[in-house]
C-alpha cells in the first residue's frame, strides 16, 4: 500500500481534447505506473485518477465510494465543494445527484429514487417491444433519405446531415415510443426532447422553453394515466406504480424530474454514441463491409463499439471515499476524491486481448461503457437497442456510405470533468440506399 509522503506530480486533467479513437499516450503510462495518478480536475480539484480496468471497476463497484462528499467530514476534502456544486450544475451528472429542495418546494428525487421509479419502464423484456417501431422508425428515415434529389449530373451522390436526417430523430422517436406519446403530438414532442437535451452552454431561452414546455406535458401525461399505473408497458405507467406509499411516496412532479433526468441524458448519450460511431466505422471500412454480409454480429459491433471508441475521452463522475481505502496500491483517505476514466479501462490489456485492435467479432467483451454495480446506467438496455437497430440499418442499407472529415471535434466540456467529442453535423454521402 502507498500513499506518498511526498505529493507526487499532479497533472492537469482532462488532458486535451478528445480525438476520435486515438487516446492520450498518458493513459497507457499511468497504467504502468505503480499506485495511482494525481490530477488537477477542471471544476472538481485534486483526485486519484484510476486508468486501469481492475481500478475504475472497484471505484464503481464498491459501496464505499459515493456520489457526495461523506456526511460531516472531520477535515473537508479539497474540492469537494466545487464538486458537488458541479454535480448540481451539470445536465448529465445530476442524474446521480442528490438535489436540495429549494424552500417551500418539493425535495428532487434522489439517485436511488430515480433509478427505482424507472427500473420497471426500462427491463429488457420491456424495451424488446420497441424494437419493432425503432426499425420501422429506422427505415422510415433512410426511405426519407432515399429519396433526396442529389442533383448535378448523372450518378451524383446524395449529400445530406445525417445528426439531422437519422441520428436524432431516431433517437427522439424511440422516446416518444418509450412514453406511449399519441401519434399527432410526436412531430412536436421530438422537438422539445432535442432542445431540451441541448450541449450548448449555457443553454439558450429556447432551450430553457423547451424543457419546460416538455415537463408540462409529462405532468399532464402522468395526470391521464390510470392511478395505480396498471395494464400499461410505457415508462410513465411503470414509474407510477413504481412511486411508492406514505412518506416515501413520489408525488407527480417528483415523478416529472425523475423522468427528465433519466430521459435527457439518455437522448443526449445516445445520439452522441451513434454519431461517434458512424465516425468510427468510416476509419474501419472493412469491419462495416464485413457487417453488412454478417448481419447476426450486430450485437457484437455494438459492444465493440462501446469498448472502443472514446467518445467520453476522460472521467467519469466523481467518486467519494466514505472511509480509507486501498486502490491500485494507493491509500485513499476518507473525502478524497477518484475518478475513473473509462476510455482507458476500456483499452487495458490486462483486460483485453489486442485492446487497440477493433474487431466486430470480439467474444468476450466485459466493457465499462455503461459502468457497473450501483452506478450502472439504468437506460443501458435502451441504449443498446437503438444502437443496435441504427447501425444494423446503416450497414445493411447504405451503400458507400461516406462521412466527409471535420477539421476539429466539436468538445463539451462538463463541469464534472469531462471532455465530450460530439459531432454535429454528420455531412454524409452515400451511392444508394436499397430497398
Amino acid at each position: 500500500m502507498t500513499h506518498p509522503e511526498s505529493a507526487p506530480e499532479v497533472l492537469r486533467y482532462p488532458f486535451g481534447e478528445p480525438h476520435l479513437l486515438d487516446l492520450d499516450q498518458r493513459y497507457a503510462g499511468l497504467r504502468d505506473t505503480e499506485g495511482l495518478g494525481r490530477v488537477e480536475v477542471r471544476d472538481l480539484g485534486p483526485a486519484w485518477l484510476c486508468s486501469r480496468y481492475a481500478d475504475v471497476r472497484r471505484i464503481l463497484t464498491d459501496s464505499r465510494f459515493g456520489l457526495t462528499p461523506p456526511a460531516d467530514p472531520a477535515t473537508p476534502p479539497d474540492g469537494a465543494g466545487p464538486a458537488a456544486d458541479a454535480a448540481a450544475r451539470c445536465p448529465v451528472a445530476a442524474t446521480g445527484a442528490n438535489t436540495a429542495a429549494a424552500p417551500g418546494r418539493e425535495p428532487a428525487p434522489t439517485s436511488a429514487q430515480v433509478t427505482r421509479v424507472t427500473r420497471g419502464g426500462l427491463k429488457p423484456r420491456q424495451i424488446e417491444r420497441l424494437r419493432g417501431a425503432a426499425e420501422k422508425t429506422a427505415d422510415e428515415l433512410l426511405d426519407r433519405l432515399g429519396r433526396l434529389d442529389p442533383g448535378g449530373p448523372p450518378g451524383a451522390r446524395a449529400t445530406t446531415d445525417l445528426m439531422a436526417g437519422f441520428v436524432k430523430p431516431l433517437a427522439a422517436e424511440v422516446l416518444c415510443e418509450l412514453l406511449d406519446i399519441p401519434a399527432g403530438e410526436r412531430p412536436g414532442v421530438r422537438a422539445r426532447l432535442l432542445g431540451a437535451a441541448t450541449t450548448a452552454s449555457p443553454p439558450s431561452g429556447a432551450d430553457h422553453e423547451d424543457r419546460r414546455a416538455l415537463a408540462r406535458r409529462l405532468a399532464e401525461l402522468i395526470a391521464a394515466r390510470d392511478p395505480a399505473g396498471r395494464s400499461a408497458d410505457d415508462l410513465l405507467s411503470a414509474m407510477i406504480r413504481a412511486r411508492g406509499e406514505g412518506e416515501e411516496r413520489l408525488s407527480d412532479r417528483q415523478l416529472v424530474t425523475a423522468a427528465l433526468r433519466l430521459l435527457l441524458p439518455g437522448l443526449q448519450n445516445t445520439v452522441l454514441m451513434l454519431s461517434n460511431f458512424v465516425r468510427a466505422l468510416m476509419h474501419h471500412r472493412s469491419e462495416l463491409e464485413r457487417l453488412r454480409h454478417r448481419p447476426d454480429l450486430v450485437p457484437s459491433a455494438v459492444e465493440e463499439l462501446i469498448r472502443f471508441t472514446p467518445f467520453h475521452s476522460t472521467s467519469t463522475f466523481p467518486r467519494y471515499a466514505s472511509e480509507d481505502i486501498e486502490v491500485g496500491g494507493t491509500l485513499i483517505r476518507r473525502g478524497e476524491v477518484a475518478v475513473g476514466a473509462l476510455c482507458a479501462a476500456n483499452r487495458d490489456e490486462r483486460a483485453f486481448t489486442d485492446p487497440d485492435s477493433f474487431d466486430i467479432g470480439r467474444g468476450e467483451n466485459a466493457h465499462l461503457g455503461f459502468g457497473m454495480g450501483t452506478h450502472h446506467c439504468p437506460g443501458a438496455a435502451l441504449a443498446r437497442m437503438q444502437l443496435q437497430v441504427a447501425v444494423a440499418a446503416l450497414a445493411r442499407r447504405v451503400d458507400d456510405l461516406y462521412v466527409a472529415p471535420v477539421a476539429n471535434t466539436r468538445s463539451v466540456h462538463d463541469p464534472g470533468g469531462r471532455v465530450i467529442g460530439w459531432f454535429d453535423p454528420l455531412p454524409a454521402t452515400w451511392s444508394a440506399i436499397r430497398p
